[in-house]
């Protein structure tokens, strides 16, 4: 699948220059004008065929991205909101565009747009929801059955109200389509700054599966922040942002291979079997001795500081020696004490347990136990209480 990106990249390629052989065609309308008029004609033609292009080509791209990341292998549920995502605003874009260009164009076209743009916001904060369970090995919930379910319904409910029988409704529901897409960008910032911890790691900032998430955002809010502006500046400015801005992004993310500072972190600078085993007895000293689990927000530059080494030189240990990431090696440790707090004192209850053990949020606890312990708190200390 590593050559998928460069596949739809040239299928694009070739699209861009069929269009550009159709669009003259399309934009071009006679009219009357004088000798002196030709060149300002020219000019202004070759602008709107430049807006068109670049507008439409972001749409056709947009959802041939959509495309590969529905079928892209592994299946993470992640990629599948992201392309769900792209694939809303490619739909989104795509109407912009043509309404710009031709505004007798179908009204149900318009309604078409305006119902995928309520989904935007909601499918910004799965894909940033579920990118972050990843990068922090939570499991995934069912949260996307809630939400999408929702707005689909309301999206249904609209289906019996017409954009050419009901203009009015429409018009007015574009406010609170927009009110509707910052609800979620408050809420998928919320989520990233709670993150953040993971996300500033220096063994993690130059990856790709760091920086989409937060590209993926700034793309959603400049977009609504052109759609709410159309009024001051152009209704293609839109289209265009989702061009310059996300869909440039993800074709980053596509095309590039591993960062080479990600592959290499370690050539500089490789630690011998004595070095390594000395840092990883001072790891586990640290985390057994002091507790460092038991801090929520323990990060790895923090824990290489406690033990003298650069995060590289930690991070190299724990994959090379362990073949563990920070975050499980950190997880193991509370879980670990949270079997034992489970067991010494049965009448804490779970959330007390989660809060001591270092994690966030009980549901957190409950995801990563199961994980590491293949049950959950709740029956890993009922059975093991019976059985003695």
């Amino acid at each position: 699948m590593k050559d998928d990106g460069h596949i739809w990249l040239r299928i694009a390629t070739n699209i861009q220059k069929l269009m550009m052989v159709i669009v003259p065609c399309a934009l071009c309308h006679p009219k009357d004008h004088n000798d002196g008029d030709v060149v300002y004609i020219l000019v202004g033609m070759i602008t709107r065929q430049l807006l068109f292009l670049f507008s439409a080509l972001g749409a056709i791209n947009g959802i041939f991205l959509a495309v590969y990341f529905f079928t892209r292998r592994p299946r993470r549920r992640a990629d599948i909101m992201l392309g769900a995502l792209l694939l809303a605003v490619g739909v989104r874009t795509a109407k912009s565009t043509f309404f710009y260009f031709d505004p007798s164009i179908a009204i149900g076209f318009r309604q078409f747009g305006l119902s995928a743009c309520l989904l935007i916001g909601p499918l910004t904060y799965l894909y940033i929801s579920y990118h972050l369970a990843d990068l922090q090995q939570r499991s995934e919930d069912g949260r996307w059955r809630l939400h999408l379910g929702l707005w689909s319904l309301v999206i249904g409910i609209g289906i019996l109200f017409p954009y050419a029988d009901y203009r009015a409704i429409w018009d007015y529901s574009s406010y609170a389509i927009h009110m509707v897409w910052f609800a979620y960008l408050a809420a998928s910032a919320q989520a990233l700054w709670h993150a953040r911890h993971h996300l500033a790691e220096p063994a993690t900032l130059i990856t790709t599966r760091t920086l989409l998430p937060l590209s993926v955002f700034a793309g959603s809010f400049l977009i609504l922040a052109a759609y709410v502006s159309t009024p001051l500046t152009s209704y293609i400015v839109g289209a265009l942002s989702f061009t310059f801005f996300m869909h440039i992004a993800v074709l980053v993310f596509l095309l590039r291979k591993e960062s080479p500072v990600t592959k290499e972190k370690y050539q500089n600078r490789r630690l011998s079997e004595e070095d390594a085993e000395t840092i990883l007895s001072m790891l586990d000293k640290q985390m057994n001795e002091q507790s460092l689990h038991s801090n929520p927000n323990l990060t790895l530059a923090q824990l290489a500081k406690r033990t003298g080494n650069v995060p590289a030189e930690v991070s190299q240990v724990l994959n090379d020696k362990l073949k563990k990431s920070f975050n499980l090696y950190v997880n193991e440790f509370r879980i670990a004490n949270a079997k034992t707090l489970l067991l010494a004192e049965p009448q804490l209850n779970l959330e007390t347990i989660a809060e001591r053990c270092g994690f966030n949020s009980s549901s957190t606890f409950f995801a990563v136990f199961k994980k590491i312990a293949g049950q959950t708190p709740a029956s890993y200390r009922t059975s093991t209480l019976h059985s003695t």
